[in-house]
């Protein structure tokens, strides 16, 4: 049984989980702010009323100035030079500041408790034929969410 307190015995399933956020943030637009007061970021006037600031998670996950080949699924860039698990302040899949997700840590654990136990009890294959999953959504605006296109997959138990 997979255990969290352990989870830095695995750096690359860390990685692993780091780089599907990176790609695939389940909410890939921050929650709306507003600014505490008139100010000025990078030659832009940020009035205090009237005004609602979202941070678009992803752009920033697809930065290549931030993730070299940001459309590679490339675990490794969340490791360092000797395989330890190497975390980077510029992954925000769950916001950032004083308003970022309140669950983070909890969807954190949830996350790596299920993808290591799916991991030690099924092997995943595609079915014959079918095309590769995409590593995008169906991003629904309304909903701030991006749910996964659609795809099959095949699960056989392990010895």
């Amino acid at each position: 049984m997979p255990s969290y307190a352990k989870r830095n015995l695995l750096p690359y399933t860390a990685a692993t989980l780091a780089e599907v956020q990176r790609i695939k943030p389940v909410a890939p637009l921050s929650v709306p702010h507003q600014a505490s007061r008139d100010t000025t970021l990078n030659g832009y006037n940020i009035p205090y009323e009237g005004f609602v600031i979202v941070i678009n998670l992803w752009s920033v996950h697809m930065d290549p100035r931030l993730f070299p080949e940001p459309d590679t699924f490339q675990p490794e860039r969340f490791l360092d030079n000797h395989g330890n698990f190497l975390p980077r302040e510029t992954l925000i899949p769950f916001g950032i500041g004083h308003r970022m997700c309140l669950g983070e840590q909890l969807a954190k654990m949830e996350l790596f408790m299920l993808f290591v136990s799916l991991m030690q009890r099924f092997t995943f294959k595609l079915p014959e034929g079918a095309p590769k999953p995409s590593m995008y959504g169906n991003f629904n605006a309304a909903s701030f969410v991006n749910p996964p296109i659609p795809f099959e997959l095949c699960a056989f138990p392990r010895e």
